[in-house]
């Protein structure tokens, strides 16, 4: 056998190595994404308070206030005199997930005189450590942690 063959030989046999591992971790990710078990109610439902006032109150029945949110796109907060825009009010909620983050909640809600549509998402993690821990994807600092499980 001269060189080049046996090159080519060693250079498939690597590549196909290479390949069948990003098989098995791209598997081992689908798989470890698949075992969390999907968010219920009791897990969401809430008083979320963030260091820097912010404040997500969610209910069982879908409904939830803001307060001090941070506006996820232009129109989507009130001016307050303040730097940044943020939104404090009503809005509802419902379960959905922001594109490659944790499971989590989207926050509905009319913004500003015009009524502009608006959606905040806070995604979600569960764990005995830290127990419940959220934050906005939009706005990723500060985190938001869960209190009381029975709002007022």
């Amino acid at each position: 056998m001269t060189d080049l063959p046996r090159r080519f030989v060693w250079l498939m046999l690597a590549a196909g190595v290479v390949l069948v591992a990003a098989l098995i971790s791209f598997l081992m990710d689908l798989a470890e994404g698949q075992s969390r078990a999907p968010l219920t109610v009791v897990d969401v439902e809430g008083v979320w308070s963030a260091s820097d006032g912010g404040r997500l109150t969610v209910r069982a029945d879908g409904s939830a206030e803001l307060e001090r949110v941070m506006e996820p796109e232009a129109g989507c907060g009130q001016s307050a005199g303040q730097v940044h825009l943020s939104y404090t009010g009503p809005a509802t909620w419902v379960f959905d997930t922001w594109p490659d983050e944790p499971p989590g909640i989207r926050f509905d809600y009319q913004a500003g005189a015009a009524g502009k549509s608006c959606k905040v998402y806070l995604s979600v993690s569960i764990s005995d450590e830290t127990g419940s821990v959220g934050f906005l994807p939009h706005d990723p600092e500060p985190s938001y942690m869960r209190g009381a499980a029975h709002p007022g």
